[in-house]
This record gives structure tokens, sequence and C-alpha cells, in this order.
């Protein structure tokens, strides 16, 4: 007995079996789609502000659906943790307003999403000057340590 268990140790030292792991895409955060909006009102129900144009003294929306993210897992729930961070800049990259964790989201799940929706909003100060910004959103998944920072143009008139 000894002798054939010694025998199938060297047997399977010089002879290892392959061992196949599954090869997973690594988690890449993107927007699927990103609009400036009038109003928001639910998923996919938003009024568009294709020019990204904004008046001074009222609000100015931007709807976004996120894909990519991480999803944790407890019992029999998925769950996913992203936070947003606003800027607003000069076309020459001077930072006019920022906030970080404008938004904090956590959703749970009985099946895995393949996106997620959400709003921000900021409203515009009546002094703001008039001219071409550039908003910057900074979207983090907290579950898989990414981020991800889009830049857009924004009107204000």
């Amino acid at each position: 007995m000894l002798l054939v268990l010694t025998i199938c140790i060297i047997l399977s030292l010089l002879c290892p079996l392959p061992a196949f792991a599954g090869e997973e895409e690594p988690v890449s955060l993107y927007i699927e789609k990103g609009e400036w909006a009038y109003e928001v009102r639910g998923d996919d129900d938003y009024d568009p502000n294709p020019e990204g144009r904004f008046k001074r003294g009222e609000r100015g929306y931007a709807y976004l659906e996120v894909a990519g993210f991480d999803l944790g897992r407890e019992d029999d729930f998925y769950f996913l943790r992203i936070s947003v961070d606003v800027a607003l800049e000069t076309k020459n990259g001077f930072t006019l307003f920022s906030q970080k964790d404008v938004l904090e989201l956590e959703e749970w799940y009985l099946e895995p999403p393949k996106n997620t929706w959400f709003y921000i909003y900021v409203n515009i100060p009546w002094w703001a000057p008039r001219g071409g910004y550039v908003a910057v959103i900074t979207v983090r998944d907290l579950l898989a340590g990414t981020e991800l920072v889009e830049k857009r143009e924004v009107e204000v008139y």
C-alpha cells in the first residue's frame, strides 16, 4: 500500500494536471449614457438639454447611467457602492467650484444589474459670470477602488 501511494505521489509530481482558472474580465467603470437635462423625474425619464446651456439662478441637471462597477454579495443579495464628486472649471483649468461626495449611492439587488442610473444637480448662482465652463464629474466605485473622470462642456447664460 505504501508503495502504491509513493508511486502515485511521484507520478503526480512528474505529470501535473493542468488547472483551468476562469478568466475574469477586469472591472472597468464607464458611462453608458450621460446627458445634461432641464429636469429629471426617474430612470430614463428626463428632459434632455443637449446643448448643456443653463440660465443663471436656475438648477442644472446631469442624468447618468453607469456600468462596469464591481458588485458585492451578501446572502442572496448583490450590492454596489458608488460616490460622485463634482467640480466646475474654466476652460483654462481653473477650479471655480468643487464638492466631494455630492452623491453616495448604495443599492441592493436580487439579480446582478448591468447598470445603474442617477442624477446630480447644481444650483447655478444668479451672479455666475456668463460663458463656457467644463463640468468635471468623478464617479468612484468604492468596492473596486476604481475611478472615472468625465469632463463635459457647459454654458451659463
